[in-house]
């Protein structure tokens, strides 16, 4: 899915093609059906704790859900969605080079998304997606795979 507001930030044909090249790659990928699967084994885990807790306080076994929840936010689900993230950067830069579009927009088009966020995204460590500058440098790394594909 491709909102209109991206347009504006996209500006042409080929910055579109890196999104949808992205959007593309998810679907591919099966990134939504690997969140499912991730977010029922970590709700199984949950209950599992939630069990193993029930004898205890209500205190210790707050902890014991509240850091059980917070250790797999940040340590598993957080980190699997920016690999998510970098996949579908790194499968769109050779579709869209596929399709013909030149790869290289790529950097012009998440330098502008960049700019366009004005600074308002949350530290990488908290976020679903790679920071602006982790993301740019990694589709440099990805570049030269992708200009393969540009013909």
């Amino acid at each position: 899915m491709i909102y209109t507001g991206l347009i504006p930030v996209a500006k042409t044909e080929t910055g579109l093609a890196v999104v949808m090249g992205h959007e593309i790659a998810h679907a591919i990928a099966n990134h939504g059906g690997e969140r499912m699967s991730q977010g029922l084994l970590v709700q199984m885990g949950g209950l599992a704790v939630e069990e193993a807790m029930s004898k205890q306080p209500t205190q210790t076994k707050n902890l014991f859900v509240q850091s059980y929840n917070a250790g797999t936010q940040y340590g598993v689900l957080l980190p699997y969605s920016r690999l998510h993230e970098t996949e579908a950067d790194h499968i769109g830069l050779i579709f869209m080079a596929m399709a013909g579009y030149n790869p290289r927009e790529a950097v012009s088009l998440w330098q502008r998304m960049a700019s366009a966020s004005k600074g308002g995204a949350p530290p990488e460590l908290l976020s679903t997606h790679p920071a602006d500058a982790t993301r740019i440098k990694n589709i440099e790394k990805f570049m030269p795979e992708a200009m393969r594909y540009y013909h």
